[in-house]
């Protein structure tokens, strides 16, 4: 495929945040995920797939699909079926059972959302930002029963670290970052509507935390540029280069396109030869 021809379907290509944020992880996998290979050699992650069985019960029983002493037993029955990529192992150490405990747990001790109004749940937006199509999904959009404020709530099933006196870890920092321009991002379609968000709000299901913060201008107004700062990057690329050297975690548990990574294959490669290289 010629740059031209991949500059025709960048230009007609409707965005989303994960597309934009996905840019800057390997532009070798971006270009096979969203131009070359769309439909191809796509591999789930064992952490995708968590994420998305507990969104999906969530979604479930904030459609009324489900009741809340239910959630329990449809996780405990779903997650052997649904959940089927490997973990990775650190020594004696099981993630794979660490991660069904901890949202086990969290549906076990789940209360659900009584204290608002449900105005959206998985909810499609599309909306335009400088002229360029959008499309989002807002997991929850709420209405506080009490005060009337417009939230902005998103389930997420990373860890985020805190240091003792409750300020984010500087680790963290980049990842809430991330969060962020997301829900800022949604907050677009919803202030045409509403004409307003008071708060963004994430369910940190894994972990049985909630973080919320006030919606704020400056933050919305960083997170618009940043978004057509990122597509003119996009449209502006013409190597499409691979990561120098893999990265183990993300090479090898949530690249969309590991499995047919010629970087990948290459190490592998390499290591063998060094591993049975005669005296």
């Amino acid at each position: 495929m010629t740059n031209d021809e991949r500059r025709f379907i960048i230009d007609t290509m409707t965005w989303s945040f994960s597309r934009l944020n996905s840019f800057d992880n390997c532009k070798y996998e971006w270009l096979q995920r969203y131009i070359e290979e769309p439909r191809e050699n796509i591999l789930g992650s064992c952490y995708a797939q968590f994420g998305s069985l507990c969104h999906g019960l969530l979604e479930e029983y904030a459609k009324g699909e489900v009741g809340l002493w239910d959630l329990p037993t449809l996780y405990e029955e779903r997650f052997p079926d649904e959940v089927t990529e490997y973990f990775p192992r650190r020594g004696n150490k099981d993630f794979r059972s660490e991660y069904f405990e901890k949202g086990y747990s969290y549906f076990c001790n789940f209360t659900g959302f009584e204290d608002y109004d449900i105005l959206g749940v998985e909810k499609e937006v599309e909306f335009e930002l400088e002229g360029y199509p959008f499309i989002g999904f807002i997991d929850l959009l709420l209405r506080d029963k009490v005060t009337n404020e417009i939230i902005i709530l998103d389930h997420k099933s990373s860890t985020l670290k805190f240091k003792k006196n409750g300020d984010l870890s500087k680790t963290s920092l980049p990842k809430f970052e991330e969060f962020k321009k997301q829900l800022y991002l949604y907050s677009i379609p919803v202030i045409e509507k509403y004409g307003k968000v008071d708060k963004l709000v994430w369910n940190m299901f894994k972990d049985q935390g909630r973080i919320e913060i006030p919606w704020d201008l400056k933050e919305y107004e960083a997170a618009k540029k940043w978004a057509v700062d990122q597509i003119h990057r996009i449209e502006a690329e013409t190597e499409w280069p691979m990561k120098k050297q893999t990265d183990y975690m993300y090479c090898s548990y949530l690249c969309s396109k590991r499995g047919s990574c010629p970087l990948r294959e290459q190490e592998k490669a390499e290591r063998s030869e060094k591993e049975f290289m005669p005296e």
